[in-house]
């Protein structure tokens, strides 16, 4: 006997996926392996200074889905493996801390989840090139530049 999936319980939600995951038009493709569904693509949001390697992700469906929120599984570029905690707003086995299990909300969609990883990736790469002294809880960090601490903008 097959075991059922979310996707199978729930194909309109695998739709609804589909179309608002193309419609961030950030080439990321859906995958299978075995029953598990992930979404494979590569994020560059960087400060406009710095110039990193993409980011490489695979953003997997668990089998509660929705109820349970995706793992972010890094491909590349290797991360430092000490590099994890609330500072850097990773878990301890690398996954990406996008929200607190307790705050997940079953509606929150793989793009929205990719939209935060590229928030996640911005933020990261700021704060390992010294441009910000900490990660942001919530949001993409403003960078200040030049310009901003002269008053150019006021």
């Amino acid at each position: 006997m097959q075991k059922l999936t979310w996707y199978g319980a729930f194909p309109a939600r695998l739709v609804l996926e589909v179309c608002r995951v193309d419609k961030l038009n950030r080439g990321f493709k859906l995958c299978r392996r075995g029953s598990l569904l992930f979404w494979d693509g590569k994020l560059a949001d960087a400060p406009d200074c710095v110039n990193p390697e993409p980011l490489h992700v695979h953003v997997m469906y668990p089998q509660a889905y929705p109820a349970t929120r995706p793992y972010i599984f890094i491909v590349s570029p290797e991360l430092d493996p000490a590099e994890v905690g609330h500072a850097w707003h990773r878990w301890a086995d690398g996954d990406v801390c996008i929200v607190e299990p307790k705050y997940w909300q079953m509606s929150t969609t793989a793009a929205e989840v990719i939209e935060k990883v590229a928030d996640w990736y911005f933020n990261y790469t700021a704060r390992k090139a010294g441009l910000i002294g900490k990660m942001p809880d919530v949001g993409r960090a403003q960078i200040k530049t030049s310009s901003d601490e002269s008053g150019a903008h006021e």
